[in-house]
């Protein structure tokens, strides 16, 4: 009987696992939104989002920031992993799926909050040019980050980790 009442709960949890990673993930990807606006070049505190020089700049703050955020998920994952063991592999792709959902929440909630709180000149082509995103590719950073970082430690872990000895 009690199997039955684990084997139930292991079930029921492991959704809710799932979707506790892809809601931090997400949360995550709100709060570098913020990060990305104050910090880059044209966002809150300085620098011109109508001068072209600076919008590298500005992707370079958001690509820092994914990096950031896939690294940070990857070190959580594996610390996660080192302590329950089954069921990484699903939380895995959650992480992954949730940082490609947190990255485009990064783009979306920074770029809102520049057209909340600037105002663009009337002679602009696009209202956008003030504080946007010129480089989509950054997006991807988040995701790549946490399955390279995953990666490398599974590789160095199994390279190193000297095998057990048989009768133990």
């Amino acid at each position: 009987m009690t199997g039955v009442h684990s084997t139930r709960r292991t079930t029921a949890a492991a959704p809710a696992g799932w979707l506790r990673w892809l809601g931090l993930s997400a949360a995550g990807g709100v709060a570098a939104g913020i990060a990305w606006w104050l910090a880059a070049p044209g966002g809150a505190f300085y620098g011109q989002g109508k001068d072209y020089t600076v919008w590298v700049a500005r992707d370079l703050v958001l690509a820092g920031l994914m990096v950031l955020g896939g690294l940070t998920a990857a070190a959580l994952l594996i610390r996660w992993a080192a302590r329950h063991g089954s069921g990484a592999k699903v939380r895995l792709v959650a992480v992954l799926a949730g940082g490609l959902l947190g990255s485009v929440l990064a783009w979306r909630t920074g770029v809102f909050a520049g057209d909340l709180f600037q105002t663009p000149p009337d002679n602009m082509p696009s209202p956008s040019i003030v504080f946007s995103l010129r480089s989509p590719s950054v997006l991807l950073l988040w995701p790549l980050a946490t399955s390279v970082a995953v990666f490398i430690y599974a590789f160095l872990a199994y390279t190193f980790v000297p095998p057990p000895r048989p009768g133990r």
